[in-house]
């Protein structure tokens, strides 16, 4: 009896992504995602908030990246542009990265959307 051979699956190219999901009262989450792009269509975030609002939520993917790297730098830098503002939600800043595959990493400008 010979073995069978189990045909490899083509792994889709991940994306890193930055996103803002906004709330019906007009505050907004930043977070980081590396959900494949069918996962992430239906992904607003894992907060308490988010599971709150099911179906109420709108979402705006600020930026996608290849390394993970810089999608995490970029989700810290407006985490922390937006702190002072009330309507942001995040109170969790957590980032941990090795310097060298930042290099070249140029951050963007980003501003949240006006209330909905």
């Amino acid at each position: 009896m010979t073995a069978r051979k189990k045909k490899k699956k083509t792994k889709e190219k991940q994306v890193h992504r930055v996103y803002c999901t906004y709330f019906p009262n007009g505050d907004y989450y930043i977070g980081y995602s590396g959900k494949t792009e069918k996962l992430y269509e239906k992904y607003y975030g894992s907060s308490k908030y988010v599971l709150e609002y099911k179906g109420l939520l709108e979402k705006e993917t600020i930026v996608e990246y290849e390394k993970k790297s810089h999608a995490k730098i970029q989700e810290f830098l407006l985490q922390w542009q937006q702190r002072k503002d009330p309507k942001c939600l995040n109170s969790m800043l957590n980032i941990r990265l090795n310097k060298e595959p930042l290099a070249d990493f140029e951050p963007i400008h980003w501003s949240p959307k006006c209330p909905l």
